[in-house]
């Protein structure tokens, strides 16, 4: 039994002092003790106990006895020194017993509450999650709003409004930049709702204890990039105004090169040393090469390093036309063989395909044959190369082929068929090329003065052959075989 004085037991107040663990009474303390009263004691510990409630990595109470009494401790945090008047207040027969009793209590109410607090905390994070997620579908939909009220804006007075003018230069068309801000709208509006899906995924994640390391790795991912892509762009900054400049005087001039080509090509303006016709493609071919070569040899300049992405680009560009006109280029270079090898000539008869006709031009990228049929062809030089071309000659020299009787005599029919070729033209050759059971097949060969001359000899052979000396007549043919052909 404890044994007290009776200064000890007069100091004790009636009023017993709670110690809370959150609204849940642990214990309670009567006695004054170290100087304090009661009550103060009990408001110490219910705070230390509130300062270590949500940590719980700092273990569970524990009773530590000294001579002149004992202390409840959490980790190394004192919750409360219990006297041996406390215990004979609270009707115990020990102050160790009273100490060990009151830490266990300690410890199921520690547990208690930290339950209590999981649950609460899970019930609170998901109802934010679904309080942020309407804010989060109200903005989207708000956003999404806005962005078809601007385009529709935009498609009903983007034709008159939008411009880009300087003084009465137009430098964009409105329907350029009526496109270009209907793509902006576009992506505005992916990009925003795609920031609003973000935001609230970042706060979803930072509300839960098992999702919490989640947070840090996706605002990593996403953020990392773009803060690494901000400084570079701040370290750049004066690059690229001078940048900025400059692409806009090529804007400029590109610009002003389309529209005074353009008035060429609608007659307004008048060249010497361009035709109308050749404006278009004239326009195209020098917009082009302004930009590639602003990329090429400006961009170094500006950025002050031929290794930069623009200069680099513009090598790309190079390459990729020069890849690109490969085939243009080969084909300047076998014309121009043909050119200053005089291997052909105007006026020259060829054969090509079959086809035969007269050339009446040549130039680095074409032959320019006119067929028996009065239509030009264009062949280009670089079709030389996989067919065959066979060159005539001025007076080219023609092949007709015929079928004749197999009884009427040979020799004179031979003779006929010279006598025609060279009548027509000159240096005639007949020969027999097949003898069949009812007909012979003969073919007249003779230099004539142009290619429309065939038609004329082949109907002169026929008719020499049908109504000739020899006495040949015109059934002996067989009604099946064709009279005559031209090769």
């Amino acid at each position: 039994m404890l044994v007290l004085s009776l200064s000890a037991l007069a100091a004790a107040d009636g009023a017993a002092s709670p110690v809370r663990v959150g609204e849940a009474v642990v214990f309670q303390l009567s006695a004054d003790a170290g100087g304090r009263p009661a009550k103060e004691r009990a408001a110490r510990a219910s705070s230390a106990i509130g300062s270590v409630l949500e940590r719980p990595e700092l273990g569970e109470p524990r009773v530590e006895h000294s001579a002149g009494g004992a202390s409840i401790l959490i980790g190394d945090t004192l919750i409360v020194e219990l006297s041996a008047a406390d215990a004979v207040l609270a009707g115990e027969a020990s102050l160790e017993a009273y100490a060990n009793e009151r830490s266990s209590a300690l410890r199921h109410a520690l547990a208690s509450e930290r339950k209590r607090s999981r649950i609460a905390g899970t019930v609170f994070a998901w109802s934010l999650v679904v309080f942020f997620g309407l804010i989060a579908f109200f903005l989207i939909k708000r956003l999404a709003s806005l962005s078809d009220r601007a385009r529709a804006w935009v498609d009903e007075h983007g034709d008159q409004s939008l411009a880009v003018r300087i003084k009465s230069i137009e430098l964009v068309r409105p329907a350029v930049v009526k496109s270009s801000a209907v793509i902006a709208l576009g992506l505005a509006k992916w990009l925003g709702q795609f920031g609003i899906f973000y935001a609230w995924l970042l706060v979803v994640l930072s509300l839960f204890d098992a999702t919490r390391g989640y947070t840090e790795r996706l605002t990593g991912f996403v953020l990392s990039p773009l803060s690494l892509l901000l400084g570079r762009t701040l370290a750049a900054l004066p690059v690229l105004v001078v940048a900025g400049f400059a692409a806009l005087a090529v804007f400029v001039l590109v610009r002003f090169v389309g529209l005074f080509l353009a008035s060429v090509a609608r007659r307004e303006t008048v060249l010497g040393w361009l035709p109308a016709d050749l404006a278009a493609p004239t326009s195209v071919l020098l917009r082009i090469a302004i930009v590639v070569g602003a990329l090429v040899f400006a961009a170094p300049v500006v950025t002050g390093s031929a290794d930069d992405s623009l200069g680099r680009t513009g090598t790309v560009v190079l390459w990729a036309f020069g890849i690109a006109a490969t085939p243009l280029l080969a084909t300047g270079l076998f014309g121009a063989l043909l050119l200053f090898d005089r291997r052909l000539g105007v006026g020259d008869h060829v054969r090509i395909r079959g086809e035969i006709g007269r050339i009446i031009g040549i130039n680095l990228l074409d032959l320019r044959i006119l067929t028996s049929a009065g239509s030009e062809q264009r062949v280009p030089h670089l079709l030389l190369l996989v067919s065959p071309l066979e060159r005539l000659g001025a007076a080219p020299r023609v092949s007709v082929e015929l079928y004749a009787p197999r009884e009427l005599p040979a020799v004179e029919v031979l003779a006929a068929l010279t006598a025609i070729g060279n009548t027509r033209g000159n240096a005639a050759l007949a020969e027999i090329l097949e003898a069949g059971p009812g007909a012979v097949r003969y073919r007249l060969t003779a230099t004539l003065a142009s290619i429309s001359d065939r038609s004329a000899l082949l109907g002169a052979a026929l008719e020499a052959v049908n109504a000739g000396s020899a006495g040949i007549h015109s059934g002996a043919a067989s009604a099946t075989m064709p009279l005559g052909r031209v090769e």
